[in-house]
């Protein structure tokens, strides 16, 4: 009994193995791949592939097309405007204008020097500025006989130890003497000698270098080349000539 009990369970599992081998399907009816259809399961993945498109480049919301008219326009404005200016620029290069200043000059003479200036410059621009400017005093000793008294002085002064000073050349009248301080206030320069006869210095006093005034300033802001070789030849008021603008 055991004999055939191991005989049929050879038959059956030779009987399996013809099948899934697909050799019984015409006696069967049975495939044994049939519940996994290979075929249609490729078909489904087929369908459900998913086309990846990279997009264009990615550009700021509501920005204009480059290629709409109105960037077009955009585009040769921009481009407009360094060319106006480098326009601008070389016509200025060309033109050579160039700023001249003449001065200072007593006030009274602006008649004189617009008498001078016009038949030059013609229609160009002239401005005549008038300024007030501070008088300027000096405490002053001298001035000396000759330059051997006035180095004398100077060795005294250097023993007063802290004490500033130094030799004057100008104007005219004051040369040969010593200068011990100059101020543009003159109570300011009045305090300066009482502290200095408080230090043994008797003989200084205070002068007065400028007084107090106004002072009037001539001035052509774009002088063509031919005009800046016309004013500057010109010998104005008080001896002064134009030179370029501070």
């Amino acid at each position: 009994m055991l004999r055939s009990l191991v005989l049929i369970l050879l038959l059956v599992n030779a009987a399996f193995f013809a099948w899934t081998q697909g050799w019984l399907d015409a006696v069967v009816g049975v495939r044994p791949d049939g519940h996994r259809e290979p075929q249609r399961l490729g078909q489904q993945l087929a369908a459900q592939q998913i086309e990846v498109v990279v997009p264009p480049t990615l550009k700021a919301p509501n920005a204009p097309d480059a290629a709409t008219p109105a960037a077009i326009a955009a585009a040769a404005t921009d481009s407009a405007a360094p060319s106006a200016q480098q326009g601008a620029a070389s016509a200025d290069q060309t033109t050579g204008a160039l700023c001249l200043e003449a001065g200072p000059f007593a006030p009274g003479v602006r008649p004189q020097l617009e008498a001078l200036l016009r038949p030059v410059i013609g229609s160009t621009a002239l401005t005549l500025n008038i300024a007030a400017t501070p008088g300027l005093w000096m405490v002053y000793m001298g001035p000396y006989a000759d330059a051997d008294m006035l180095a004398r002085k100077q060795d005294e002064l250097r023993r007063i130890r802290g004490l500033d000073f130094e030799p004057v050349r100008a104007p005219a009248n004051l040369a040969l003497g010593i200068s011990l301080g100059r101020y543009t206030q003159q109570a300011e320069a009045n305090a300066a000698l009482e502290r200095l006869r408080v230090r043994g210095i008797r003989t200084a006093r205070v002068v007065i270098l400028r007084p107090a005034g106004e002072e009037l300033t001539a001035r052509v802001p774009r002088a063509t080349a031919a005009e800046q070789q016309a004013l500057t030849a010109l010998v104005l008021p008080q001896e002064r000539r134009f030179s370029a603008c501070r």
